[in-house]
């Protein structure tokens, strides 16, 4: 297995357009965000990445909403998103699509989200599938979409698990990565998202951040007795300290 970490500099995207159909993927990942959003509540919504700011968030219940980014427009919040100048456990919705496909180190980039994720925060992530016909385009063709790195979805989810996050959602679709314009290609996208979920090329992930509840330590004995004047009496019942009533 290659590792998660590489040397190369990966130019990041700018818009949706840039992925072979962008505008279709862009939509679908716009609907499955938009029914789970209402479910969302807390203080402070964080976006990160160009794909990721271009998601409409306004029908979301959280307030205040932050786009974050190395650079372009609409975004609130410029900087790394490897290393976000934000206070730990701030956030309480994070959405990161297809930004770990253009990563040069997401462990890094999932580190940095789980510290400023709130207790109970959720994040919401989608990529790429390498086990799909996406994924066979892409390794025929490299440059195609540029840089790409794929990673499986249950490799992202042990990831995730590592870190303490629990699943609540993973969904799969744009199974034929294709403008869906004739009847056949509609019918094929269905069968293959409803009978063929792990070869569709776009995986889709909800996580909420946990924390492990401590355990209370049991004594594996107690004193019984009365406390009198600083000192504690111990009673105790034993056989070989009964005597016999006189």
């Amino acid at each position: 297995m290659r590792t998660a970490k590489t040397s190369r500099l990966l130019p990041p995207l700018s818009s949706w357009q840039q992925l072979p159909n962008g505008e279709s993927l862009h939509q679908q990942t716009q609907q499955r965000i938009d029914d789970y959003l209402e479910q969302c509540f807390g203080y402070n919504l964080l976006k990160l990445g160009h794909l990721s700011c271009q998601i409409n968030t306004f029908n979301s219940r959280i307030p205040h909403q932050i786009n974050c980014a190395s650079s372009g427009d609409n975004i609130t919040l410029q900087a790394d998103i490897n290393q976000l100048p934000l206070q730990n456990s701030t956030i309480d919705l994070c959405i990161l699509t297809h930004e770990l496909d253009f990563s040069s180190d997401p462990h890094q980039l999932l580190r940095e989200i789980d510290r400023v994720l709130a207790l109970d925060g959720t994040l919401i992530i989608s990529g790429y599938n390498p086990i799909s016909l996406f994924g066979l385009r892409t390794a025929l063709h490299p440059k195609n979409p540029k840089n790409a790195r794929l990673f499986l979805p249950n490799r992202v989810i042990d990831w995730l698990h590592l870190l303490g996050f629990k699943i609540q959602q993973k969904q799969h679709f744009d199974f034929l990565s294709h403008n869906l314009k004739s009847t056949c290609s509609l019918f094929i996208e269905d069968f293959g998202q409803r009978y063929l979920p792990y070869f569709c090329s776009v995986y889709f992930i909800i996580a909420k951040k946990k924390t492990i509840p401590m355990t209370p330590i049991k004594y594996p004995f107690k004193f019984k007795g009365k406390m009198v004047t600083g000192q504690a009496v111990a009673t105790r019942t034993s056989p070989c300290n009964q005597h016999p009533p006189e």
